[in-house]
């Protein structure tokens, strides 16, 4: 079995058509393009990697669909959920433009979603406050990876960061475009959890285990990374973190956890609209809880 972290991470937007669609097979071509790396720096879905439902494409060629494909791409049902998805989409990319009201409550809106069987009170429980988050409203340049760096030293003024992307590939891909290898660590599914862990204890410490060995790799971890200021990981891979030491808990010094929500996917998922959301809720939740001085901005 995969690790969750190896995946595109979620797809919020799935619905059963009310006409079947007969299945078009999957030329050698098609199997070339998925296997690709998609161009990211955009947000943009390609083509090829997405159904017609999902690009709310109407200039298609249809010389290749059979009679009950065309039927169902003409009909109201697909001119609905073309607009719903259309929705979906524009609403992915504005969250991370909006206040903290309209964040806060799109994110009980998933929360709720996620949670069916829940009362009231519980999920009251789960809900952020408009105080946990800096609205990042003033940023109005395109938020792609080329202007994260002016993102980070307009908005994140924090000792310590912590950056959480959807997939292993987008970790990379943010890691690179902060120089991180000056001052920035990748904390992801291709690393052995006990190494990430390793190198989270010599950064920030762990005062759960004191002692002569643990003090002199500390010091030596230190050196290593004395300018280190982001911390970029999935939430798969930060729940086992946190799981797993309090590192990130320790301290006065204010901390930033930065959510990479502005990408979106091939197929238009992003960081909030994922099946990893209810794991992101939870350790946002966790790190608020057990870590004073935390705020949280959208990019």
């Amino acid at each position: 079995m995969s690790n969750p972290d190896d995946l595109d991470d979620g797809l919020l937007y799935e619905y059963d058509d009310a006409v079947d669609a007969e299945p078009i097979e999957e030329t050698e071509e098609d199997q070339l393009n998925d296997r690709k790396r998609p161009l990211e720096n955009e947000g943009v879905a390609t083509q090829e990697n997405t159904s017609i439902e999902e690009r709310g494409d109407d200039n298609v060629d249809e010389s290749h669909l059979s009679k009950r494909q065309k039927k169902l791409k003409n009909s109201k049902l697909h001119q609905k959920k073309k607009e719903q998805v259309e929705y979906q989409i524009n609403q992915r990319k504005s969250i991370p433009k909006a206040s903290s009201e309209a964040i806060v409550e799109y994110l009980a809106t998933l929360i709720r979603e996620k949670n069916p069987d829940l009362s009231a009170l519980e999920l009251n429980e789960l809900y952020f406050k408009k105080t946990d988050f800096i609205s990042t409203e003033k940023f109005n340049v395109d938020r792609n990876l080329v202007n994260f760096p002016q993102f980070l030293l307009q908005f994140s003024k924090a000792p310590k960061s912590v950056i959480l992307s959807m997939s292993n590939i987008r970790v990379a891909d943010v890691y690179r475009s902060v120089e991180g290898n000056n001052n920035a660590i990748k904390l992801f599914a291709k690393n052995k959890l006990k190494d990430d862990l390793q190198s989270v204890e010599d950064i920030l410490g762990d005062k759960k285990s004191k002692g002569e060995g643990k003090d002199k790799k500390k010091k030596k971890g230190s050196m290593r990374y004395n300018n280190l200021k982001y911390f970029i990981s999935t939430p798969t891979r930060m729940k086992s973190l946190l799981e797993s030491t309090d590192a990130f808990f320790q301290g006065k010094d204010k901390l930033d956890i930065i959510l990479d929500a502005s990408y979106l996917d091939p197929k238009n998922n992003s960081l909030l609209s994922s099946d990893n959301t209810i794991v992101l809720c939870e350790i946002l939740k966790l790190i608020l809880e057990k870590k004073s001085s935390v705020k949280i901005l959208l990019y």
